[in-house]
């Protein structure tokens, strides 16, 4: 069973993809309505603090790209023992318009062709 996630300012969770360090869910910023993406820091990992410092980083990175084909960070926050990274939510759909496939994980090396 899956544990509530409670970060002010969002609702609306829905999980839609695992990675190594982290679970991204699909969620709604309640003030503009919108929806956003949000990357949940796994609790094992958030006992840990090389593991939120990494996390932490990767969100400080992320937030300084600034293209059309890379989603924007907007956010990095902790809730309770929580860390996250707040990012625009971009769907599939329009992944495979852009691309022409909605395949994951895509290869570098192909993304990169896309910048």
């Amino acid at each position: 069973m899956q544990a509530t996630i409670q970060i002010p300012g969002y609702d609306s969770f829905e999980q839609i993809a695992l990675g190594g360090m982290a679970a991204v869910y699909k969620a709604r910023k309640t003030s503009l309505k919108r929806p956003v993406a949000i990357k949940l820091l796994y609790p094992h990992l958030a006992e840990n603090a090389v593991f939120i410092e990494r996390f932490k980083r990767e969100a400080e990175a992320a937030a300084k790209v600034q293209h059309e084909n890379i989603v924007n960070v907007i956010d990095y926050g902790q809730c309770g023992d929580s860390h996250y990274i707040v990012m625009e939510y971009c769907d599939r759909s329009d992944v495979g318009r852009a691309t022409g496939t909605t395949r994951a994980p895509f290869r570098p090396t192909w993304v990169a062709g896309f910048c």
